[in-house]
């Protein structure tokens, strides 16, 4: 079961609850005038620490660069959300862009929102659930995408009761982030 947002809302036959925070993130495409400069042989995708963590990609795909900020969208539900561009988001990529590679911006071609779903530590879900091991949980703690052929392996071999091909011990449904109400968030937001 790989619900994401929905993740509660589908477990709720089986008792289970579990503390995930739903975050309404947003990515905005740039049409730079400097394509050649952004090019993937010439500018690599980047992640960037600070104040707010923002991640960026060089031309590819579409004729613009792409900025994002990781864990900077407000908390909603996924009945909730809305897929309007965030104007306060729109302001801090511009400043970030300004600051710091002005001549990766541009015209905005477009934003788009998605959902991050994300436990206390920032940890993936990838397990079965104690009281019905039949039923197989991931959540991918609105990173999981670079690891998607890795966990598609590892989330096969728990549906097939098989001893999983690496260590999954850290992304356990009993972990205390999970089961300890007091365990505070430790995510950047």
């Amino acid at each position: 079961m790989a619900a994401d947002a929905w993740t509660n809302q589908v477990l709720a036959g089986t008792g289970v609850r579990l503390p995930l925070t739903v975050l309404r993130e947003q990515v905005t495409y740039y049409a730079t005038p400097h394509l050649a400069e952004f090019a993937p042989a010439r500018f690599p995708v980047f992640m960037w620490h600070g104040g707010h963590n923002f991640y960026g990609f060089p031309v590819h795909g579409e004729v613009a660069t792409k900025l994002g900020q990781h864990m900077g969208g407000e908390e909603t539900t996924a009945e909730d959300r809305s897929f309007e561009p965030d104007p306060v988001r729109r302001e801090r990529y511009a400043e970030f862009v300004a600051r710091h590679l002005p001549r990766f911006g541009g015209p905005e071609l477009y934003s788009k929102t998605c959902l991050y779903t994300v436990p206390p530590d920032q940890g993936f879900v990838l397990d079965r659930l104690p009281e019905h091991p039949q039923v197989v949980v991931a959540v991918g703690a609105g990173h999981a995408y670079k690891f998607a052929a890795l966990i598609g392996g590892l989330l096969t071999d728990l549906a097939l009761d098989r001893e999983p091909a690496h260590p999954i011990d850290g992304f356990t449904i009993t972990r205390p982030a999970l089961t300890d109400p007091s365990f505070p968030r430790s995510f950047h937001v």
